[in-house]
C-alpha cells in the first residue's frame, strides 16, 4: 500500500485526504498538524460555537506556542475586527520586516486542526478576469468541484430584507457602470432554524472527520514536521517532532504533500535544502479598504435583534463583483450591532438602523522583489529559520487603491454614514490572504515552484498546496481557488501513486 504524508491540515490539505482515499483503495494517509484539536468534530469553523467562552478558548489554543498566547494577539499593527474579512483571535504573527521595507511588518496564521479554515468568514467569490489562472482550461470544473466540497452557496442570506435592500440600492448606484451586485457566495449549510452551520475544514474532510477510512487515514495533531527527507532529489518522507514531548523520528512516505501557509510551507523547503529560484518570490496579499457604515433610518428594513446576535451577528452579505472598470471584489455585510466598541458620545452608538462593512479588496500585482527570505541566524520558536519580509506597494497599487475609495464611498453614501476614522486601508497583512510564495507556472522558466498539478519542479514525490501557489494579481477570498488547485493535484497525484506502483 502507498504512503501520503500530508503537512498541514487546512482546506487544501483536507483536500488531498478526502479526494485521495476516495479515488484509491490502496493507499493510506498520515495528516499531521502543529497545532492542537480546537473543535469538534476536529476543523470545524469555530463560528459554529454557541457558548462564546468556548469559541474564545478555541481561538486562543489556535495562537501557537510563543509568548504572543495571551489571548490579545491580533493582526499587524494591533487592528482587528470580529466579523470582518479577519478573525480577531485564532491568529498569530509571524515574520519580520526585512530593513528598508514596511510594506508587510508580519503576517497573521493560524496553528490549529482544520488550519484557517476554522477561523475563515467563509466568503467564496470565484476568481475573475486577471484573478483567472489562464494556463488552466479546467479552472471552471475544478471551482464547481471546490464548491460542492466547501458547501458554497449563493443564498446563504437568502431571506434576509436587508441585503435584499442593498443589493437594490447599490445595484441601483452602479447600475451605469454595468458592475453586478448580487448575494457573496458564501460556505455554509442551512439550519432548521434559519440560522446556518458555517463551512470549515470538517465539510472538506466529509467523513474522515468522523472517523471514516480508519484503517487507512491517521491525524496527528501537534506534530510538526521540522525537515523533508530526501533520497537524491526525491523527497521520500519527513522528520517529525511531537510538540508535547520534543520526541523527533524520520518518517517515510511515497509522497509529501506540504500545505503549511504561504509562509511555513517555502520556510519547510528551504529548511530542508530545497531552494528554486521562486521560492517566496512574488509574495502577494491585497490590500483592504475598510469601513463601518452607520446606516440612515428608513434606507433598510429594521433588524430583528436576537440572542445570535452575540456569537453571530452578520445578517447579510452583498457582493460588487470584479469587473473591467471595477477591478475589485467588495462585500458589504449587515448587521443590527457594530462590530467594533464605538467611543462614548459617538452619535453612531447603538444606532437603530444597524451597520453595513463596507470592504473593499485591492489587486497586488506579483513581483519577484515582493518576497520572503529565511534567517537561520535568528530561528523562530520551532527552530526553524526565521521568516523575513520584503514587501512594499508600487503605484500601480496606489492608484488602484485611490479609484477603489472613490467606489466604497458610492456604495457607502447610498446607505449611511462612515463611523468615526473610517474608512481606512487597513495595515498590510488584515485579509491574511497571502498568495503566491510557491506560485504554480506552465513552465519551469525560474519564475515558478510548481507545475500545473502542484508538483515541484524537478523534486519527485514532493507535491504543494495552499494559497501560495496562485499566480496571478488577486483581489478576492483566494480560498476556493486553493481548494480547486487541490482538487486537480490530488487527482494527478492519485494516477502518479497508481503508475508509480
Amino acid at each position: 500500500m502507498s504512503r501520503v504524508l500530508i503537512i498541514g491540515s487546512g482546506p487544501t490539505g483536507a483536500t488531498y485526504a478526502r479526494r485521495l482515499l476516495e479515488q484509491t483503495s490502496d493507499v493510506s494517509v498520515l495528516m499531521v498538524e502543529a497545532g492542537p484539536v480546537v473543535s469538534t468534530p476536529p476543523g470545524m469553523n469555530a463560528k459554529n460555537i454557541d457558548d462564546p467562552a468556548e469559541q474564545s478558548r478555541a481561538r486562543e489554543a489556535s495562537q501557537g506556542r510563543g509568548q504572543h498566547t495571551s489571548g490579545t494577539a491580533g493582526l499587524p499593527g494591533g487592528t482587528a475586527a470580529e466579523g470582518t474579512v479577519t478573525a480577531r483571535f485564532g491568529t498569530y504573527l509571524v515574520g519580520r520586516p526585512a530593513e528598508g521595507s514596511g510594506g508587510l511588518p508580519a503576517a497573521a496564521v493560524s496553528a490549529c486542526v482544520g488550519g484557517q479554515g476554522v477561523h475563515w468568514t467563509c466568503a467564496t467569490p470565484r476568481p475573475e478576469g486577471s484573478e483567472r489562472i489562464g494556463f488552466l482550461p479546467d479552472l471552471d470544473e475544478l471551482l464547481d468541484e471546490a464548491s460542492a466540497l466547501l458547501h458554497v452557496t449563493g443564498s446563504a442570506f437568502g431571506d434576509s430584507p436587508q441585503a435584499a435592500a442593498i443589493m437594490e440600492r447599490v445595484g441601483a448606484e452602479f447600475a451605469a457602470e454595468g458592475l453586478t451586485v448580487r448575494p457573496l457566495p458564501v460556505a455554509a449549510d442551512p439550519r432548521p432554524d434559519g440560522t446556518l452551520r458555517w463551512g470549515g475544514t470538517d465539510v472538506v474532510l466529509g467523513p474522515l472527520a468522523e472517523g471514516a477510512h480508519g484503517d487507512r487515514f491517521e491525524l496527528r495533531p501537534e506534530t510538526l514536521a521540522v525537515r523533508l527527507l530526501r533520497d537524491g532529489d526525491r523527497v521520500v518522507g519527513a522528520v517529525l517532532r511531537d510538540q508535547r514531548t520534543g520526541a523527533e523520528e524520520e518518517v517515510r512516505a511515497d509522497a509529501v504533500v506540504v500545505a503549511a501557509n504561504a509562509f511555513g510551507t517555502p520556510q519547510l523547503l528551504w529548511a530542508s535544502g530545497i531552494r528554486p529560484e521562486a521560492l517566496g518570490r512574488f509574495l502577494t496579499e491585497h490590500p483592504l479598504i475598510f469601513g463601518i457604515v452607520a446606516v440612515r433610518e428608513g434606507v433598510l428594513p429594521p433588524p430583528d435583534r436576537d440572542s445570535r446576535l452575540q456569537t453571530d451577528p452578520i445578517r447579510g452579505v452583498v457582493s460588487v463583483v470584479f469587473g473591467e472598470n471595477h477591478p475589485f471584489h467588495a462585500q458589504l455585510m449587515y448587521s443590527p450591532v457594530c462590530p467594533v466598541p464605538l467611543p462614548e458620545g459617538s452619535p453612531h452608538r447603538d444606532n437603530p438602523a444597524g451597520y453595513a462593512m463596507v470592504g473593499y479588496g485591492v489587486r497586488k500585482f506579483p513581483r519577484p522583489e515582493d518576497r520572503l527570505t529565511f534567517d537561520e541566524s535568528t530561528p523562530d520558536e520551532n527552530g526553524l529559520p526565521g521568516v523575513v519580509v520584503s514587501y512594499d506597494l508600487t503605484e500601480r497599487e496606489h492608484a488602484e487603491i485611490e479609484q477603489a475609495k472613490k467606489y466604497q464611498a458610492r456604495a457607502a453614501g447610498v446607505l449611511g454614514e462612515f463611523v468615526e476614522n473610517m474608512p481606512r486601508l487597513m495595515p498590510p497583512g488584515t485579509s491574511l490572504h497571502y498568495m503566491g510564495t510557491f506560485r504554480m507556472g506552465p513552465a519551469d522558466d525560474g519564475t515558478s515552484v510548481c507545475d500545473p498539478d502542484s508538483r515541484v519542479w524537478g523534486v519527485p514525490g514532493l507535491v504543494l498546496a495552499g494559497n501560495g501557489l496562485i499566480p496571478t494579481a488577486n483581489s478576492c477570498n483566494p480560498t476556493l481557488t486553493s481548494v480547486a488547485l487541490a482538487v486537480r493535484g490530488a487527482q494527478a497525484l492519485a494516477a502518479d501513486l497508481a503508475e508509480n506502483r
